[in-house]
């Protein structure tokens, strides 16, 4: 064999050798990637869904170990409190929530909602619209609106629960219980209702 070809070979083996350790770099880095806060932070909210509370807690409590300054987890222990009735300590770590990530949209939301279980529903109210305000993406405006017209209705603010849920219907017409809420608004608020929105040429939206 030439003097050029036993390079070639050799060259050839010293490419293949590096691609083999790059391959096995990323394999590794994969491996490795799963182990993060959003990962284990999905996990959580997967039991959280399911009502394995305890298992919830245990993985909410890994993510904030991966990184403490990660929002999402201390809402989702927030809510998990709240499910268990210890409003106390919801509240608690939905201001760590904001201290840690103050533009995180849910943790506006968090607050209205524990504001609302409360039955202080002006407060609830607030932190609702600040929750829209800052979405600006409006990645939860369908269910900031929602529960905004829930608040609302609460407080017998017919006619701005009603401008809520024509929000939720604008973003999403499929949504059934938006729906369902304008119709039962309109029966009571009467027909005068219904001829002030055409007057006013404002939407309505059929059942």
């Amino acid at each position: 064999m030439s003097r050029a070809a036993v390079c070639q070979a050799g060259l050839g083996l010293v490419i293949a050798a590096l691609v083999c350790t790059g391959c096995g770099a990323k394999t590794m880095q994969y491996s490795g990637s799963l182990n993060t806060p959003e990962a284990e932070y999905a996990k959580a909210l997967s039991l959280l869904e399911s009502g394995a509370h305890d298992e919830a807690e245990a993985a909410l409590r890994r993510t904030m170990r991966l990184d403490d300054g990660f929002a999402p987890a201390y809402v989702g222990m927030s809510r998990l409190l709240l499910e268990r009735g210890d409003v106390k300590e919801a509240i608690r770590y939905v201001h760590m929530a904001r201290i840690r990530d103050v533009d995180y949209v849910p943790c506006w939301l968090m607050a209205a909602r524990l504001y609302d279980a409360a039955g202080q529903y002006e407060a609830a109210v607030a932190e609702f619209r600040e929750a829209i305000t800052r979405d600006r993406d409006r990645l939860w405006a369908v269910e900031s609106h929602f529960d905004l017209g829930r608040t609302l209705e609460k407080l017998e603010r017919l006619e701005e629960a009603h401008d809520a849920y024509m929000e939720v219907i604008a973003l999403d017409p499929l949504h059934l219980e938006a729906r369902s809420s304008v119709t039962r608004i309109w029966k009571t608020l009467g027909p005068a209702f219904l001829m002030r929105l055409r007057y006013e040429n404002r939407d309505i939206i059929l059942p």
